[in-house]
């Protein structure tokens, strides 16, 4: 399965987890009866759930969607169930505000995260693709000269058959050169049980 079609499926999955949740912890209020307060209370305290999932999945404009949403349905139910300012509906209000603000703060946070991830990874890429320019031309030098003494030589001399060799280990950086120059993420695997190096092929 591509690469990109796998993300547009892992994306659909949390769009749908989130929505799921929100829908799942709003029929709680609508089906569960107002006598039972603390349920109320705990429905209301569950929805930061998918929020601060939206945040951490889709930054702030995730979190902001999945907020506002909530918001949407949860301040016409307190206005349904206002009873006139007493503890429960200041309660309920400043919950509302709650929502939003922690979906901000925590959206923003993980914006500037993943900004500072994107960084790392576009320097990476950028000292990837250096290197690659840099050894591609003294290794295009040295193969060239490699073939013109190939040429020198008898094919079953110890020389060529040395060359021949030599060449070999050339294509075979030259091909691992190409594959750095294309690197469009870091992935890592363990080197010696204490240290990890990028893995170049999943990179």
């Amino acid at each position: 399965m591509p690469v990109f079609h796998m993300k547009q499926v892992e994306i659909k999955w949390k769009i749908l987890t989130i929505a799921l949740l929100v829908i799942g912890v709003s029929s709680i209020h609508v089906f569960v009866s107002r006598d039972f307060e603390k349920g109320h209370i705990i429905a209301r305290e569950l929805y930061f759930l998918p929020i601060i999932l939206s945040a951490f999945w889709f930054g702030l404009r995730g979190a902001l969607i999945t907020s506002v949403t909530i918001t949407l349905f949860y301040l016409p139910y307190s206005a349904m169930h206002w009873r006139g300012f007493v503890p429960g509906d200041l309660d309920r209000l400043l919950e509302i505000i709650l929502f939003n603000v922690v979906a901000v703060v925590v959206g923003l946070l993980q914006d500037r995260q993943k900004a500072r991830t994107r960084e790392k990874f576009e320097s990476i890429r950028a000292m990837a693709a250096t290197v690659a320019h840099e050894m591609n031309t003294p290794l295009f030098v040295a193969t060239g000269t490699l073939e013109l003494l190939h040429d020198d030589f008898e094919k079953d001399s110890e020389p060529y058959i040395e060359i021949d060799a030599v060449m070999k280990n050339l294509r075979e950086l030259k091909e691992m050169i190409k594959r750095i120059s294309k690197i469009e993420n870091v992935v890592t695997r363990d080197y010696d049980g204490t240290s990890k190096i990028v893995d170049i092929d999943r990179s």
